[in-house]
């Protein structure tokens, strides 16, 4: 009859055991070889694209052209950079569970038994306690709070990348079409410089022009061949960043009909709302809201360090089967601060939070510097792209005219060919300063961390699950905010 309260406890102990147990997730090694062929077989009819792209209200059609829109769904969805991400949120958000734990209780067993000087009683003793750690006062709301906030910290960086990703995107796209097009108006330059050069070398072989004219065609010649291959290969950098930016080989982008609407069109300098911009700015950039939570999460831990003011409590109550007697134990466990007290903890964590409401101030005036700075740069290279626009407007025009007046007989074939070069100059010059007026838009958009220029349909985002292997859409829809 004694072994039944030890076996009903051995029971309730084995049963404990088996719930604290937790399966692991089973995970396979990479293969690196099987992985390298799965990216390179990677393209853009995936059926997942077609499915993430009906998510978002797409066209997914095959002959469709990829507009912005259709990139930055294709890069949430095959980028490798934002799987990592969002792993990385994840574990993020379960340190923060983790943290968020309190400790659990201790199971004490002890047993005795009697050599000497028994009388005719058992010799045996045998007592178990539970010992249960109390938490400081505020310490449980203060683990909430941390957890909540890591948590959104996390969720931030996790839209953070999403945002630079379709950041990346857009820019290896944009910079693909104008690499494009300054190829074809670089080719139509050498063109014209051959016809240009065959026109001198008749004229100075019938005698009617010096040798250093040809000399001089010549050198051009060969400073716009150079020019043509330098725009070549920009082309193919472009390209090959497309390709990485999206997480595709460049090869399933080879046929891609790439189209921008209106990418001669980006908006005035005073279209943009001043006022609005510096909003939002200020206080609705991802990477501020993570600080702000990494504040956050530092007030907490400074209120859970500020109750340790207080002495760790524990206690212990038990059942003691003694020689017989069956007993009710309780025991109380009390830190003595003998070695050290609260302060130097609470110190810590109080500087901790002072340093985590710094670098917010210190990122929001980064943050308007950099917009001061994006605004203004944009203004000059816009007024810079317009006057050129102008200048090549004008050089078309002249051309145009001489190839009239070259039908007419009023001007020779070499006349002709100075006007077609300088507009073919003038138009490739025209798109470089598109090209840098563009670029310090999106710089200016990148400040913002909010879409300015093309106009997106992903703004406002369905809040169901995205397709499998991409991004979620309360994430997409998180990094689109306004």
């Amino acid at each position: 009859m004694r072994t039944l309260p030890i076996h009903s406890a051995l029971t309730g102990l084995l049963s404990l055991l088996l719930a604290g147990c937790a399966a692991v997730p089973a995970q396979r090694t990479p293969d690196l070889r099987e992985q390298a062929h799965a990216l390179a077989a990677r393209r853009l009819d995936d059926p997942g694209l077609s499915a993430a792209e009906a998510h978002f209200g797409l066209p997914a059609a095959h002959d469709a052209a990829w507009t912005p829109d259709r990139i930055t769904v294709a890069a949430w969805y095959f980028d490798p950079a934002l799987a990592q991400a969002r792993a990385a949120a994840t574990r993020a958000a379960a340190d923060a569970e983790v943290a968020a734990q309190r400790s659990n209780p201790t199971l004490q067993l002890g047993t005795e038994k009697v050599f000497g000087g028994l009388g005719s009683g058992p010799p045996w003793t045998a007592g178990i306690a539970l010992l249960l750690p109390l938490l400081h006062p505020g310490e449980a709301a203060a683990r909430r709070d941390i957890a909540a906030a890591d948590t959104a910290a996390a969720r931030d960086q996790a839209a953070l990348a999403l945002w630079h990703s379709r950041t990346q995107a857009l820019a290896a796209m944009r910079a693909t079409l104008l690499a494009r097009r300054a190829q074809a108006l670089a080719e139509t330059a050498v063109r014209d410089r051959k016809a240009y050069l065959q026109g001198v070398r008749q004229r100075v072989q019938a005698g009617a022009a010096a040798r250093d004219i040809q000399l001089a065609a010549e050198l051009q010649l060969q400073r716009a061949e150079a020019g043509l291959a330098d725009r070549r290969a920009r082309r193919d950098a472009a390209q090959q960043a497309l390709a990485a930016a999206l997480g595709l080989p460049w090869s399933a982008l080879a046929e891609a009909r790439l189209r921008w609407p209106d990418l001669d069109a980006p908006p005035a300098p005073a279209a943009l709302p001043s006022s609005a911009l510096a909003e939002d700015a200020a206080w609705n950039r991802l990477d501020l809201a993570a600080l702000l939570a990494h504040y956050r999460a530092s007030a907490a831990r400074l209120r859970m360090a500020a109750g340790t003011r207080f002495p760790a409590l524990a206690v212990a109550p038990g059942y003691k089967y003694d020689q017989g007697a069956r007993k009710f134990t309780f025991g109380l466990d009390v830190e003595l601060p003998l070695f050290h007290g609260a302060g130097a903890r609470i110190r810590a964590a109080a500087a901790a939070r002072d340093e985590a409401a710094a670098a917010v101030r210190a990122r929001q005036m980064t943050i308007l510097n950099a917009l001061d700075a994006a605004r203004a740069g944009y203004a000059e290279r816009y007024a810079a792209w317009q006057r050129m626009q102008a200048a090549a407007a004008a050089a078309r025009l002249t051309a145009a005219r001489a190839r009239a007046q070259r039908s007419a007989g009023q001007i020779d074939h070499a006349t002709e060919l100075s006007a077609r070069l300088v507009a073919a100059t003038a138009a490739l010059a025209a798109n470089d300063a598109l090209s840098r007026a563009l670029d310090s838009l999106a710089r200016l958009e990148d400040v913002l961390q909010h879409p300015l220029w093309p106009p997106t349909h992903l703004a406002q985002m369905p809040t169901s699950p995205f397709p499998a292997a991409s991004a979620p859409a309360d994430e997409a829809a998180h990094a689109h905010r306004s």
